[in-house]
């Protein structure tokens, strides 16, 4: 039997686009496998941080994507998924990953150390406010005493706690119960609440329904001494 020339190169152009598609194909897969694994290492590392280095993060890789579309000749809103692009997300996700891991390694520790101790809130605006918490011991399991009130009123107690995701998630529990908004000690509420240091300060989340808003901001409270006096009369915390 005998080809035509033409019959011939239609045949080798045939097979040349199958293998181009298998190859187009395969490449799509390894990008997608790399992406799933920047993707999950970043959900990671963010997950360990406060408010502003996760919005650090957030700006970082946004940087990085602009730049590798651009090094990769991706045009704006195109997912291009090929040898260059798939390298380069391979090489993030590597780096991610390690931060990730080194986050999980000494963040956490470091985060006990940064909590301990005395800490406090205190202004004399309108009725005023106090907030002491003292964290006795901070890992594996935190535990300590916490008082809140103003110059007319206010209640004391005991707390317990347990790190998640860099913050540590509070049960109170109250001297005197039928005062205070938590059980007496030494029953203890469920976690209405978490401590999170930011800076040189520990904040304090409190629970409202299913999210969690901006209590209080506490300072150190040197040995002997009192926290600074917030004189920002502004109508609430800071």
């Amino acid at each position: 039997m005998f080809f035509r020339q033409k019959d011939i190169s239609r045949v080798l152009c045939a097979a040349l686009a199958v293998a181009m598609s298998h190859a187009a194909v395969a490449q799509a897969s390894d990008y997608d496998a790399q992406d799933a694994r920047l993707n999950a290492a970043y959900k990671k590392l963010s997950q360990g941080l406060d408010d502003a280095n996760r919005k650090a993060l957030r700006d970082e890789e946004r940087q990085w994507i602009l730049g590798r579309d651009k090094a990769c000749g991706a045009t704006a809103g195109q997912v291009l998924k090929n040898a260059c692009t798939t390298a380069s997300t391979r090489t993030r996700a590597d780096e991610l990953e390690r931060r990730a891991g080194s986050a999980a390694s000494a963040g956490k520790p470091s985060a006990d150390t940064a909590i301990s101790g005395d800490w406090g809130y205190r202004t004399d605006c309108d009725f005023g406010h106090y907030v002491n918490v003292t964290v006795t011991k901070a890992s594996p399991d935190a535990e300590g005493k916490w008082g809140d009130g103003t110059r007319n009123d206010g209640s004391q107690g005991l707390l317990k706690g347990q790190w998640r995701d860099g913050k540590l998630y509070v049960r109170f529990c109250s001297d005197d119960g039928q005062q205070g908004d938590y059980p007496a000690c030494p029953a203890y509420s469920e976690e209405v609440a978490y401590f999170t240091p930011q800076g040189r300060q520990l904040v304090w989340f409190q629970r409202s329904g299913e999210t969690y808003d901006r209590y209080v901001a506490l300072d150190r409270v040197p040995k002997g001494g009192k926290a600074p006096l917030d004189t920002h009369c502004k109508g609430g915390d800071r």
